[in-house]
């Protein structure tokens, strides 16, 4: 049922975003669809790539989408903790006018991923640094239940690499 009302709600911006368009309103129409459509940039831990992180910007700033970003760490920090360590990027993003949420978690980063989708589905893609960042934190025990999760994933993944590991 949960997922029904999220349609109804979908279409019904959808339609007032109709709505201001019809009325000559741009500014508004697109506000209401970025609100539908978001990017979730994944970290293991605080430390993200600079590339990976502008990957992330500049795609939200392309298809108009706002940008979640999910911090997995050994333990969820506090927003204050967050904002901080994150700021210069954060600055950044504000300074684009894309809407930002930032958040973290604790634990394995692939069930994390998978947890934060499934509550947010307006995440559009998710962006990760790298195919390495995806097992740390996550127990070998885990691995047959993880990659269960892993296959229910309802959005595509984008690995940003290094080129020269490539």
């Amino acid at each position: 049922m949960n997922k029904v009302m999220q349609v109804i709600e979908r279409a019904q911006q959808a339609l007032e975003a109709a709505a201001f368009a019809e009325e000559g309103d741009r500014g508004s129409a697109q506000g209401l669809l970025r609100e539908n459509r978001r990017v979730l940039l994944a970290l293991r831990g605080l430390e993200g790539d600079a590339r990976t992180m502008t990957y992330a910007l500049n795609t939200c700033r392309r298809i108009g989408a706002g940008l979640d970003v999910l911090c997995v760490a050994d333990r969820a920090l506090s927003g204050t903790d967050l904002r901080g360590a994150l700021a210069p990027f954060l600055a950044g993003v504000a300074e684009a006018g894309i809407p930002c949420r930032p958040t973290s978690a604790a634990g394995c980063i692939k069930e994390q991923i998978v947890r934060y989708t499934k509550a947010h589905p307006e995440v559009s893609f998710v962006v990760v640094e790298s195919a390495g960042v995806l097992d740390r934190g996550c127990g070998a025990a885990d691995e047959r239940r993880l990659s269960h999760l892993w296959k229910r994933l309802t959005c595509p993944l984008v690995v940003v690499s290094d080129p020269a590991q490539a």
